[in-house]
């Protein structure tokens, strides 16, 4: 669900304008939410985030490659395919809603590590896609616990937000290279 409001502008603002307001909603009535505390130390440490995510990303990738060989690739491919029409725009709308929104609402409010597990999951499963696709539903369940864990180490919200913003500009960037490249190889011209 989460990932189709992301591939086109007004879906992903739409599903920004939501989770931050229910985000900012909730946080002012719950107690002691995470600091976003924007500061140069704050993307330092975001961009570190990203990078051992991304490092996380790649051993999954391989390790399903490996073993699944051409059936995990399809998958891959068939979830690339599904933000096939997004914009630059898109990309980056869509990117925005997942740092500044998702965040507010999957890990803005408690540094509580019932909360933070039980957010993982909620955000893994409301990335779901259709039945095909679980993989990727359970990848998102991991990454959002990977989140969770930057969180807990950090204790700013800010860090996850810029980590969670550059993740999903980053893969929707690699989904239009790998199209791309696909396509070359496929004899249909470019993108």
């Amino acid at each position: 669900m989460l990932f189709l409001a992301k591939r086109n502008v007004i879906g992903a603002l739409a599903g920004l304008l939501v989770c931050a307001l229910l985000g900012v909603g909730l946080r002012a009535v719950v107690h002691d939410p995470p600091p976003i505390e924007p500061s140069f130390e704050t993307v330092r440490l975001g961009v570190l985030v990203v990078g051992l995510v991304l490092c996380s990303d790649a051993l999954i990738h391989g390790a399903l490659l490996l073993l699944f060989g051409e059936k995990y690739c399809r998958l891959h491919r068939e979830l690339g395919d599904v933000f096939s029409g997004q914009t630059y725009a898109a990309m980056f709308a869509g990117a925005l809603m997942a740092g500044a929104g998702e965040e507010l609402v999957f890990r803005g409010l408690s540094m509580h590590p019932a909360y933070l597990g039980g957010s993982a999951v909620v955000f893994g499963l409301l990335h779901h896609i259709r039945r095909e696709l679980w993989p990727f539903t359970l990848w998102s369940i991991w990454q959002g616990g990977l989140f969770s864990i930057a969180l807990g180490f950090t204790g700013v919200l800010g860090v996850t937000m810029v980590a969670h913003f550059l993740h999903d500009l980053i893969g929707f960037l690699l989904f239009r290279i790998l199209r791309g490249v696909r396509q070359r190889y496929s004899g249909r011209g470019p993108i």
